[in-house]
């Protein structure tokens, strides 16, 4: 008697592609070279891997205190490495009191967000 044949699992979706290459301007490059500061280069990274896996890629990203302690930055950290990209003059800075800042790259096509909520 033949058995008959085992279901096939479904083909499972591809993961999306990690990044290989993060293209940074050299006024970037420049400015965190000049800092000497490793966080900077951690922020700049997890910023741009923020918008890279956005699906729709918004510009300004919201950089959270939680994000970025999944790659080991504490909050003080992060205040340095942002005013070290700030000062590179790549990135603008949208901050409020007591709120994670916005942070814009230059080199990428602003989208922001639109609510929905519009009264």
């Amino acid at each position: 008697m033949k058995k008959p044949p085992a279901d096939k699992p479904s083909p499972s979706r591809k993961p999306k592609r990690e990044i290989e290459f993060y293209p940074f301007p050299g006024d970037v490059v420049d400015a965190l070279i000049r800092a000497n500061y490793a966080p900077a280069w951690t922020l700049a990274a997890v910023i741009y891997k923020t918008w890279y896996r956005d699906y729709k890629n918004l510009n300004p990203v919201l950089v959270t205190s939680a994000i970025l302690a999944k790659y080991g930055l504490t909050r003080h950290q992060k205040s340095r490495a942002l005013k070290i990209l700030e000062g590179s003059g790549q990135y603008i800075l949208e901050r409020a009191v007591n709120r994670n800042p916005l942070v814009m790259m230059k080199w990428k096509l602003v989208k922001e967000f639109v609510s929905g909520n519009t009264k």
